[in-house]
């Protein structure tokens, strides 16, 4: 799962220009020569490598050629890491990501007031997507009730924010202040918003049960006006609607994809006809989903959400990791934060972290799936594995890392104050195949090391 660094790329810093120039100068040719291998003017290549003409794609294979180089080689190199930091300092910097709502009832698409900023870049293979999100005030005329397929966690981190949740036992109303938590089938209709007049700021998490991320990274939101869908045909509708919008596919062609008329899908998109087995059997097909992706959504399971208030956090039960190889561990201590959800595909934990000290040497541990960390006090050092060497970033308040944690790797807790021992604390959100049973120990027995043998795993010194 690398994560490409140089994705977002622009044109103009690239600098395709000056390595041409480099090359030509490298084997003494002049821009006579050069141009004449490629049959353009002195002029049109002197105004190439001063960039101020742009390439395409078949002018720059050509220039290759001219070299006796790969294409690619004329780009800087593709980096590649299995972890990606935000800092707090440049969030204003990071491209918003907008919000799409789709209206089941009229086909508009409009955008969500609250504003988005992801937290890891996209790439293949994420199943956690990470947001820092500016929660606005939105006025209860304007209230729309949004829904998608995933489950997703909240954390408040500044301001007051209103949740409201239209769950199958009735509406739902709870005030989050900061440090408190919200886990949630966020495919019940919800709406998140401001409390006061002044924007609130959340850190939310959210997982795509059937897929990873990236394969529904632009999907369009279900938006409801006034309740959640009525029927069984009602939820259909919200499913077909939403991926035929996030494939950016037009009513015929993907009437096309699942054999039925542009007329009888939009009767299914708007909850007037019901999906035939066929062309249901066709969209797993054609899309890549399990039945599952359609058939879920109508059996909602209890709780449909958990809220973890801040004022409880002390008094959480202290829980145990698994598979860590060193007694540095000992004092690090994890709170579950939504214990009380259930069945769940994310496991968020508050962790204070210390650090191990002078006598335990600093082992690497890794397990499967990945893991979202958002730092919440003092300074945190990832230590981690980049092209086979050691590598550490350090982290403060307010900064976030997404890593691949089948890598080698390790967050330490460091304290700039000889006087403290407790040295960082931290929002850790794992997301793990194997599940949560894999990740902390479940019972007495194994805490008083019964389970030792199979937690032994090698550790990178």
């Amino acid at each position: 799962m690398p994560v490409y660094v140089n994705c977002r790329l622009e044109y103009s810093e690239l600098h395709l220009g000056q390595n041409i120039r480099e090359h030509r100068r490298s084997r003494g040719w002049t821009l006579q020569e050069l141009a004449s291998r490629l049959s353009i003017s002195p002029a049109n290549l002197s105004a190439i490598e001063n960039e101020k003409a742009p390439l395409d794609v078949e002018r720059l294979v050509a220039i290759a050629e001219a070299f006796g180089i790969r294409p690619r080689e004329m780009f800087p190199k593709s980096g590649r890491r299995h972890f990606h930091i935000t800092r707090h300092s440049a969030l204003e910097s990071v491209p918003t990501t907008p919000f799409h709502l789709l209206d089941r009832d009229t086909g508009n698409v409009t955008t969500h007031p609250n504003t988005l900023r992801p937290l890891a870049d996209p790439f293949v293979g994420k199943h956690l997507e990470p947001f820092y999100i500016e929660v606005h005030a939105i006025p209860e005329e304007e209230i729309q009730f949004i829904s998608h397929h995933r489950e997703e966690f909240l954390f408040v981190i500044r301001g007051s924010v209103e949740c409201l949740l239209q769950t199958p036992d009735g509406p739902v109303r709870e005030i989050l202040v900061p440090g408190d938590c919200l886990y949630f089938q966020s495919n019940l209709p919800h709406c998140i918003r401001s409390a006061n007049r002044d924007s609130a700021y959340v850190i939310d998490v959210v997982h795509s049960p059937f897929g990873t991320s990236d394969s529904e990274r632009s999907e369009a939101t279900v938006c409801f006006k006034d309740s959640a869908p009525k029927n069984f045909a009602e939820e259909i509708a919200n499913q077909v609607a939403a991926l035929r919008e996030a494939r950016g596919m037009s009513m015929s062609e993907f009437a096309s994809a699942l054999n039925i008329s542009v007329r009888q899908l939009a009767d299914i998109e708007r909850g007037r006809k019901s999906l035939p087995i066929e062309s249901l059997l066709a969209a797993c097909r054609r899309f890549r989903k399990p039945l599952d992706y359609f058939l879920s959504t109508t059996i909602l399971e209890r709780p449909f959400y958990f809220v973890q208030r801040a004022s409880e956090i002390g008094t959480l039960p202290i829980r145990n990791r698994r598979r860590l190889v060193d007694g540095g561990w000992s004092q690090t201590e994890f709170r579950s934060l939504a214990a009380g959800f259930g069945a769940r595909n994310m496991f968020p934990y508050y962790v204070k972290l210390r650090h191990p000290g002078k006598h335990h040497p600093l082992s690497l541990h890794e397990h499967h799936g990945q893991e979202f960390i958002y730092v919440l006090n003092g300074e945190v050092t990832l230590v981690t594995l980049l092209d086979g060497e050691r590598c550490s970033e350090t982290l403060v308040a307010g900064d976030s890392c997404f890593i691949d944690s089948t890598v080698p790797h390790r967050f330490v807790g460091m304290s700039l104050s000889p006087y403290d021992e407790a040295s960082a604390e931290i929002i850790d959100v794992y997301w793990c195949p194997l599940g949560e049973g894999y990740l902390f120990k479940e019972n007495q027995a194994e805490i008083d090391g019964q389970d030792q043998t199979r937690d032994q795993v090698p550790a990178y010194l």
